[in-house]
């Protein structure tokens, strides 16, 4: 049997107030993502093109929870390149896969998916949750598994929400979580 991590997050919901929910979370010794069913970190755009649920080396449709969604893909460096070289192929490092329109339900019923899979380790703290409140950020985001997983509320231009799930490489996961990091040191 795995040992679970039990916790309590906290969630936004509409009206912008919080909901403590109880989640189990993943087994505590997660692994490190690689990818994302056959879509995999260090791939090539050729590689990536030729999978038949890809239009293109950035676009892709799966059905996922009961519904097609778009996955858009972004490249980086190979691992292990030199940075800044011009000739340097690139892979991918960036899985967003966009969920639909943000309501209560949709984005608690998404939240539990992923705390079933992965462990939770960022929640928005009071600062970042105020200033998504008061439209100064776009974003609100929640981490799993060291960054490696993201749950995005996304407000658009207009005021409408959306709800991403991102999935990326180490070097985009050590990045998040030096700004998780450098947004709580003094």
């Amino acid at each position: 049997m795995t040992n679970r991590l039990r916790t309590t997050a906290l969630l936004p919901l509409v009206a912008f107030s919080i909901v403590s929910l109880p989640a189990v979370t993943a087994p505590i010794q997660a692994a490190t993502i690689q990818g994302f069913g056959t879509l995999k970190f260090g791939m090539t755009p050729a590689e990536v093109e030729a999978l038949e649920d890809c239009s293109s080396q950035t676009q892709c449709l799966y059905d996922l929870l009961g519904k097609n969604r778009y996955f858009t893909l972004a490249y980086g460096p190979s691992a292990g390149a030199p940075s800044g070289d011009e000739g340097t192929p690139t892979t991918l490092s960036h899985i967003d896969i966009e969920m639909g329109t943000y309501t209560q339900e949709w984005f608690l019923e998404v939240f539990e998916v992923l705390a079933s899979q992965y462990p939770i380790n960022h929640q928005p703290t009071d600062q970042e949750q105020a200033v998504f409140r008061d439209g100064t950020s776009q974003e609100l985001v929640f981490g799993f598994v060291d960054g490696f997983v993201l749950l995005k509320i996304v407000r658009r231009p207009f005021g409408n929400m959306i709800i991403h799930v991102v999935f990326q490489d180490a070097a985009h996961a050590q990045g998040q979580r030096d700004t998780w990091n450098a947004a709580v040191t003094p």
